[in-house]
């Protein structure tokens, strides 16, 4: 179990843009039913010239403004993503800058699709060991996306075109005190099976650091993914980690109020979904309503339904993705 770790504030931000599933067949020049074979309702796309930390920074004012909490009282930031504005430096220090923040911690975490789980996670041990003499010293949990300016809108790109999009969300911690607990949280990577589902380009060992034409022609800087094949290791990490969480809290999966469950397809969060015998109106698959946001999804599913959460409600989170790495947590309303 974690130390007392609330969620002072929380929001997210989908950009205005949003494709539905024949705008994007059109754009991609397919025929096919993309709804039918993604199980997407639709993605939202950012604005050309706009990346990760400018999404973060839209959420950051709805969280701080919730939480009540000054910019200038935050200890550490800390942002999941897998877009980043540059490549270096990381863009917690581009929204630590778009939010005038005061000269403290900012830095990166890579853990894709778990990337929220295992933001919160590291903030809850940051918290627990920077206390204050009234609480814990605030920490703002940032993930956000931007795909929709790195990816292949041509038949050879369908897949992971069809599938990923833009967004942010972010959550403001602190030691004790009111907002919904965060009671666990549980993450794992497995890198042997890291090259069913990469970009390897720009930066690949096998590249020296450099993209050639030839790289470029064979798209490899483009997201790459093999999905029959990680399938079945989605399914079995995401019951583990829900289980396990389950475990410790003392939480029966089936009674929580909302499992969010996100995985890039949402067919296999749905399954498991049934093999935990949860009911379709526990269940939430971010994924399906507005694309894999890889390390923003689950967060912006988790702001979605803390706005209608009453307390005594135990939300459950889990998310699996490249890398391989998969996560989950929960938390208690009060």
């Amino acid at each position: 179990m974690l130390p007392d770790v609330r969620l002072k504030g929380w929001g997210y931000f989908l950009p205005e843009t949003s494709v539905s599933n024949a705008e994007l067949a059109e754009r991609i020049g397919t025929t096919d039913d993309l709804g039918e074979s993604t199980g997407i309702a639709q993605r939202h796309f950012s604005a050309p010239g706009h990346g990760p930390s400018g999404l973060a920074q839209k959420a950051s004012m709805v969280a701080l403004d919730r939480a009540a909490i000054g910019v200038d009282d935050l200890a550490l930031l800390v942002f999941a993503t897998t877009t980043p504005d540059v490549a270096f430096p990381g863009s917690a220090c581009f929204l630590q800058e778009k939010l005038s923040a005061p000269t403290v911690g900012a830095l990166d975490i890579r853990a894709q699709s778990a990337g929220f789980v295992a933001a919160l996670d590291m903030a809850a041990g940051f918290s627990g060991v920077h206390q204050t003499d009234d609480g814990g010293a605030p920490i703002l949990v940032a993930a956000a996306e931007v795909f929709s300016s790195c990816l292949d809108f041509s038949p050879a790109g369908q897949e992971m075109a069809s599938r990923l999009g833009d967004g942010a969300a972010v959550a403001v911690l602190a030691a004790g005190g009111a907002g919904p607990q965060l009671l666990s949280s549980r993450w794992y990577t497995d890198g042997t099976h890291l090259e069913k589902f990469w970009t390897d380009a720009p930066h690949g060992w096998q590249m020296g650091g450099r993209l050639l034409p030839a790289d470029l022609a064979e798209g490899r800087h483009y997201p790459q993914a093999d999905l029959p094949a990680l399938r079945d290791l989605a399914r079995q990490r995401l019951l583990e980690v829900l289980r396990e969480v389950g475990a410790e809290t003392q939480t029966a999966i089936p009674s929580a109020a909302r499992v969010v469950i996100d995985y890039v397809e949402p067919q296999v969060a749905r399954e498991v979904a049934a093999e935990l015998g949860l009911a379709a109106e526990q269940l939430v698959v971010p994924t399906a309503e507005f694309g894999h946001v890889m390390a923003a999804g689950t967060g912006i599913a988790l702001a979605r339904t803390l706005e209608e959460a009453r307390a005594g409600d135990r939300i459950v989170l889990a998310s699996a993705g490249p890398g391989f790495t998969w996560g989950a947590a929960v938390i208690e309303v009060d």
